[in-house]
Formats: C-alpha cells, sequence, structure tokens
C-alpha cells in the first residue's frame, strides 16, 4: 500500500531550523526517508545534504493513499 509521508529532518545544531516537511509518496518509511534526503537537495540547496548533519530518526507522519 502506497503512503504520503511527511518527513522533517531535524539538525544536530539546534542553532539551524528543521528541514520541511517535505512530502514523498513510498511504500515504506525507509524509502520515504531515502526520497526525502534526494529531494531536499533540489527543495533546499543551501541546506547540509548530509545525513549525519541531522539527528537520528526524523520526523515523520503519513496517510494510506487509497488504489
Amino acid at each position: 500500500m502506497m503512503r504520503e509521508y511527511k518527513i522533517t529532518f531535524h539538525p544536530i545544531n539546534q542553532s539551524e531550523a528543521p528541514v520541511g516537511p517535505i512530502t514523498v509518496r513510498a511504500q515504506w518509511l525507509d524509502e520515504a526517508v531515502d526520497m526525502a534526503l534526494e529531494r531536499m537537495k533540489i527543495d533546499y540547496p543551501d541546506r547540509s545534504h548530509d545525513i549525519n548533519d541531522y539527528k537520528p530518526n526524523p520526523h515523520a507522519v503519513w496517510r494510506d493513499l487509497l488504489e
């Protein structure tokens, strides 16, 4: 089942604002996080694209999409 995920990445450096939410469609959360990282390069070109600059386990919310 496809889901619409909204992923928000929280920087380790708390003086920086969170990145997101980035909306993607995927079946699994891991896939959604990977897709959101790729979208971040386009939507937020001025922010770090290294996952290690962000806290583990990004905030995610989702809803099931009707097929």
